[in-house]
């Protein structure tokens, strides 16, 4: 049943499809419905533990490398878990710090069940009850009252001038006045005026109507089904640091592999080999390659980087939910956008008001009345206002605006809204701009008499007292003005209505319907004396024509400029609404979406559209109209399938599917809906559409310094398993440095320069660029080729290091700087095979070999500290950037320069409660005056010749770009 066409059906054929009738099902019934529809409640998933999603911060490849690293380390040295240890608390760190910053989202089904209404009037057995919602069931009829939510889907049996709002569920900006008549197959979700839908609000009069869906089966049910279903796509971001952790796993699989294996096959050569202990120090290396090759200290980088870009996005008052789509933005190549409460603020305003001998424009937005009357561009004082009431047309017109409306307009914690009908409001507000508060003026001029507005007479009448005098005001479809009007006003006297003024008030009605304005006339008379004013026929008979207005739902300021800047960054910015096809092209055209050389889209071509089809529809097509939620997730796909990185805003519940199924969904903080929130990654506080623009621009430069840590710390990596490959493998050196000394290096050392990087400021107009190729790897090529070539000078200058230092001594060698009388008696001796020389001389190598390598440590974390500036900027020297332009560089290399000296010159200092000094932990010993010297002089190197080779680019002299 649930597949029924009800829009198609009579209201006779439904009650028999439904067993039911006018009076409701009967009482016994409802058990064995309940029994067979379920109550009308939405499913709620099954939620994620807590324990759960702080396991998921483990689900990293580079995560897996570090914990195979630690466990197989542990298996090697059981009694020495150090290494081990330290791995699993970086990782527990990382994990809890990123469980901590992302919190607990909230479902969005958690808001879609609170649009259900607790209560409802239901007939049964033609008796009325107030129930609680979820006990509806197919076939009850309810009460449909102004104010009240819908509590289900339901067919309307009968309506008086019943108008629903169902924009945060078609995206329609004007209420839908419903009615009984049954409608054609085809007709769209947002055109089905005898159906109303749970979770949209009644807005004025009256009507009945039967339940034929409930809970999950119902349009809103169908919303959440698409929600649940909705996977959102991984940022780029993530795929790309999945993409760095397989390649850098794969290399660090294959040198350990391959120096494993040549180990054990020298050794297995040897006259008496040792197989095991051999393949034990190749593990031993292993461990160090897999440690020095991943970059520990990335994943809590990149999460303290993108805090801080969530922290900077709040400034701007875009609220990040999901931490990731921080940098989704700089990536962003389409934004697809809804309209009704995104592109425009989903609150009728008056924007034009068209008198036969003038022409008006009113300042301001939404039902805010605060804003001023405009003629030629001029915006009238109070004086030039009081000047205007003297013109009897201007001052009844002010009247009709003031008084002929229903609409209540109220501040609620600073914000303007208003109750009634959104026509209504419009006038009301632009009443208020001329008279002031309505509220008062209609004290001031109470009211006698009303005739609400129907759809057959299609106008609303009032009467009031006005100026000691009793007068008619009446407002209604421009398109209906001529029966009712005999007259106008020319210099203070009512004179007949020629035909060459109709003929000017129809071409004033096109040209407004034209703009998507919806068209309101207003009239007047006074009432003569013993004219019955219950009389509807009499009353609104010979009226005065005082003027036309234009409504509509105006584009927010702030978002013309703001699409304006996308486009100059590259960025495609599409509208997708389920308004109106008239309303769609004119505020496509008006925020110059479109060139209107290309007509929108509607929600019945999309229907009969295949998926290949729309591939070029929706490259192409700007504007898309009509459009159901299921369609705007299908045109959201299609653009993925295209590689676009999408981004998707809305505000309504009609936008939520799509909003979870783009890259990064957008939701409006105050006219969006709690739905549309929660399931979107981005909240804009203010629903400043232009936010969007900083977000996007903060996107790309968090991108950008992620680049430039990236391939700072990965030359950190990269250099660090050259050094261990050549000194061991090449060489046949003992490790120069330890794997603990090695995450010391990428996770204590180089991460507050890491994170400094992650907060450069930009570097030029990244809003200027296009944005940057889907399929750019990270490190790019020209990011990958600095990291070899930096590598290279640090590799080398550490391995200088290491060897001067005495770190790669052959058997009974001596330093060439060591030719005291005693130094050669033993290396003498140790060649001739005395043992107490050649214990002697072990004894001398080990405390040289822990110079060497503490040297190595040292020299190695300076090289990391001179390269950090090299990193702010691929292109731009220092000398351009400034020293001390980034302060948080500059504490961070205080801070590193502070721990170095701390692990180093206090080597011999116990670490309390453990037991133990910090150079026994470290592998470290304390170096003198000139070692300090030679290390600051030999890490310079990198420096100085990176700011050569930035120099030789800037000159063109050759080109080692890196875009």
């Amino acid at each position: 049943m649930q597949d029924e066409k009800w829009h198609t059906l009579a209201v006779d054929d439904c009650i028999t499809v439904l067993d039911s009738s006018t009076e409701g099902i009967r009482p016994e019934d409802v058990t064995k419905r309940q029994q067979k529809y379920g109550f009308n409640k939405l499913a709620e998933p099954e939620k994620t533990s807590a324990f759960m999603r702080f396991i998921s911060q483990y689900n990293d490849p580079l995560n897996y490398l570090l914990i195979g690293a630690a466990l197989v380390a542990l298996a090697i040295h059981p009694d020495a878990p150090g290494d081990a240890i330290f791995i699993f608390l970086v990782l527990t760190a990382n994990a809890f710090f990123g469980f901590w910053q992302e919190g607990q989202a909230e479902l969005a089904m958690d808001s879609l069940k609170q649009m259900s209404i607790s209560n409802c009037v239901v007939i049964r057995g033609d008796f009325e009850n107030e129930i609680p919602t979820s006990e509806l069931v197919p076939g009850d009829v309810v009460r449909l009252e102004q104010g009240l939510n819908v509590p289900a889907d339901v067919r309307i049996l009968w309506s008086q001038h019943c108008k629903i709002d169902e924009s945060a569920l078609t995206g329609e900006s004007d209420t839908i006045e419903k009615n009984s008549d049954k409608l054609s197959s085809d007709a769209l979700l947002a055109d089905r005026k005898n159906m109303a839908y749970m979770g949209t609000t009644v807005a004025s009069g009256r009507g009945l109507g039967m339940v034929v869906a409930t809970g999950m089966l119902t349009e809103l049910g169908k919303i959440a089904r698409d929600i649940a279903d909705a996977q959102t796509p991984k940022t780029p971001l993530e795929l790309k640091l999945e993409s760095l952790g397989r390649f850098l796993g794969f290399i660090a699989l294959i040198v350990a592999t391959l120096l494993v294996s040549l180990q054990m096959i020298v050794e297995y050569g040897q006259p008496d080999p040792n197989l095991k202990q051999a393949a034990l120090e190749s593990f031993t290396v292993a461990i160090a390659i897999f440690v020095a090759i991943v970059p520990e200290g990335l994943p809590i980088i990149l999460v303290i980087t993108l805090s801080l870009g969530m922290r900077n996005m709040a400034r701007h008052k875009a609220i990040i939910r999901r931490m990731k789509a921080v940098e989704t933005l700089g990536s962003t190549t389409v934004i697809c956008s809804d309209k009704t409460g995104t592109l425009t603020k989903n609150q009728m305003t008056v924007r034009r008001l068209s008198t036969l001998t003038q022409e008006y424009g009113f300042t301001g937005e939404g039902f805010k009345p605060s804003g001023s009357v405009v003629i030629n561009g001029e915006q009238l004082n109070d004086d030039d206002l009081m000047k205007q009431h003297a013109d009897l047309n201007f001052r009844l017109t002010a009247a009709c605006l003031s008084l002929c409306h229903n609409s209540n307009l109220t501040k609620s914690d600073g914000l303007w809204q208003a109750i009634g009908d959104p026509t209504d409001s419009a006038c009301a507000v632009a009443g208020w701009k001329i008279n002031g508060d309505v509220k008062k003026f209609s004290h001031r001029h109470p009211r006698q008499n009303e005739f609400f507005f129907d759809s057959n007479r299609k106008r609303m009448s009032v009467i009031h007292e006005y100026e000691g005098e009793h007068w008619v005001f009446s407002k209604g479809s421009g398109g209906g003005f001529s029966p009712l009007t005999s007259s106008k006003i020319v210099d203070n006297q009512i004179v007949p209505l020629t035909e060459e003024d109709r003929g000017v008030v129809k071409e004033l009605n096109r040209e407004m319907g034209s703009q998507a304005m919806r068209v309101i006339a207003l009239f007047a008379r006074k009432v003569e004396e013993g004219e019955d004013i219950t009389d509807v026929l009499a009353m609104e008979n010979n009226l005065t024509f005082l003027g036309l207005v234009g409504i509509m739902d105006p584009p927010r300021p702030e978002v013309k400029d703001a699409i304006e800047t996308c486009q100059r960054a590259g960025i495609k910015v599409k509208m997708i609404t389920g308004d109106q096809h008239v309303t769609a092209a004119a505020i496509g055209k008006e925020l110059a979406i479109t060139t209107g050389t290309l007509p929108p889209v509607d929600g019945k071509d999309l229907q009969d559209m295949t998926d290949e089809d729309l591939l070029e529809v929706s490259q192409n097509i700007s504007i898309f109209s009509r459009v159901t939620p299921d369609q705007k997730m299908r045109i959201v796909s299609s653009l993925q399938e295209q590689g676009e990185i999408v981004a998707m805003t809305g505000d309504g519940v009609n936008d939520a599917p799509a909003l979870s199924r783009a890259n990064i969904g957008i939701a409006m903080g105050i006219a969006g809906t709690d739905v549309a929130k929660d399931a979107a990654d981005m909240v804009l506080q203010d629903d400043n559409f232009a936010n969007i623009v900083h977000a996007v621009e903060e996107g790309r430069k968090i991108y950008q310094n992620i680049r430039n840590f990236v391939r700072y710390q990965v030359s950190t990596n990269v250099a660090a398993v050259a050094l261990i490959i050549v000194s061991t493998f090449i060489f046949g050196w003992n490790l120069p440095l330890t794997a603990t000394q090695i995450l010391v290096i990428n996770i204590l050392m180089d991460g507050p320069p890491a994170v400094a990087l992650g907060v450069e400021k930009k570097h030029g107009n990244v809003m200027s660029r296009p944005p940057r190729p889907v399929d750019e790897g990270l490190p790019n090529m020209g990011d990958i080729s600095l990291i070899f070539y930096l590598g290279a000078v640090m590799v080398t200058g550490t391995l200088a290091i290491f060897f001067l230092a005495g770190g790669g001594l052959a058997q009974c060698e001596l330093l060439s700087t060591d030719s005291s009388p005693e130094s050669l008696a033993m290396r003498d001796g140790c060649l001739l095979g005395n043992q107490a020389d050649i214990d002697a001389w072990e004894i001398y190598a080990d405390g040289h070999f822990e110079h060497a390598q503490t040297m190595t440590f040292a020299v190695f974390i300076v090289f990391q500290l001179f390269n950090v500036m090299n990193c702010r900027s691929n292109e731009q020297s220092v000398l351009e950037l400034g020293f001390f332009s980034n302060r948080a560089i500059n504490l961070a290399l205080i801070i590193s320069s502070a721990l170095l000296l701390f692990f180093v010159q206090l080597a011999n200092a116990d670490i309390p409660l453990l037991g133990i000094e910090i150079g026994q932990l470290l592998s470290t010993t304390t170096l003198t005056q000139n070692d300090w010297i030679v290390i600051v002089l030999v890490s310079s190197s990198v420096f100085f010749i990176e700011e050569f080779r930035k120099l030789l680019v800037k000159s063109k002299f050759f080109a080692i770009r890196s875009q």
